[in-house]
């Protein structure tokens, strides 16, 4: 059964001109401005950064100790490197856990800037469309019902858990690829602190443009879901789906099928075919899809 929301408050004018019609009326879309989206992200790949720069020197610098280059030698085809094996596995352990700790702090504090972010925004370009809608009345947007702040809540926590797994994620991968290194190793030694080098800078590579996408995609499904939350508070029910366009792999179904079509808060449509899952613009992951709120009146 559908929900039932409160009126949206119309101007005396066009209150008037939609009465007895079957009509439409339409605000201005609400989308996170990109490079908002993308300055929090920037943040959370500096932090990465220094991540990477701190634990790439420190398990380089242990591949320059004599220590290293006695330990890593072959006898008879077998590689005498357990000293070496021990003392990367310490060290790398030392430092996931000293950035696993940065990472809990630093995904709190991020967490907690980009929400307050997302709620400014989200109130502001509301308050555009929302003005729009009614006929030029300026709409409070500010106030936020339990329901939404549940929603917030939620959004923040998932927010912090995914900027926190970053540390531990990129730690287990430097590991893992150390020591795969040094049991591989079948060459000469300044081959091998060349191998581990060109793995370091691989696994930072992947793992700052999987931070960067996952921070902006946080930033997105935060701004929408208080959006969400707002326009049912305030009796908007109803939005049109908008694909952002200019992906390089956009996704067909938005593209061409929920691109421009109505639907309602109550009742989201299928944003995956395969799957059959139902949501909103931007729930899936990467979605750049945004909405535009509108106010169906049909005739009586």
């Amino acid at each position: 059964m559908a929900v039932k929301h409160r009126k949206m408050t119309l101007s005396g004018q066009r209150k008037k001109w939609v009465e007895g019609r079957d009509t439409t009326l339409r605000g201005e879309p609400v989308r996170l401005n990109p490079r908002t989206a993308e300055q929090y992200a920037d943040e959370v790949v500096k932090m990465v950064r220094a991540m990477h720069l701190d634990i790439s020197s420190q398990v380089e610098n242990l591949f320059t100790k004599p220590v290293a280059k006695t330990a890593v030698q072959k006898t008879d085809d077998v590689a005498m490197d357990a000293s070496i094996s021990s003392e990367a596995v310490a060290l790398t352990d030392k430092l996931a856990s000293k950035w696993i700790k940065r990472f809990a702090s630093f995904g709190d504090n991020w967490t907690k800037r980009m929400m307050t972010k997302a709620t400014e925004l989200s109130e502001k370009d509301l308050g555009r469309s929302m003005e729009k809608l009614s006929g030029g009345l300026t709409i409070d947007t500010n106030q936020l019902s339990d329901k939404t702040k549940d929603k917030m809540i939620a959004s923040a926590d998932q927010a912090s858990s995914l900027i926190k797994s970053i540390a531990p994620q990129y730690t287990s991968s430097v590991k893992e690829a150390v020591s795969r290194s040094i049991v591989d190793s079948s060459s000469s030694f300044s081959q091998l602190q060349q191998t581990i080098h060109d793995s370091l800078q691989d696994k930072y590579k992947s793992h700052k443009n999987k931070a960067f996408n996952v921070a902006k995609d946080q930033m997105r499904k935060s701004y929408t879901a208080i959006t969400e939350g707002r326009m049912k508070d305030l009796g908007v029910g109803e939005f049109v789906w908008h694909h952002a366009g200019g992906s390089v792999n956009p996704r067909d179904y938005h593209l061409n099928v929920l691109n421009g079509q109505k639907f309602s808060l109550d009742d989201l449509p299928i944003i995956d075919p395969k799957t059959g899952v139902k949501g909103k613009p931007g729930d899936l992951p990467f979605c750049s899809c945004y909405m535009e709120p509108v106010i169906s009146f049909d005739k009586k």
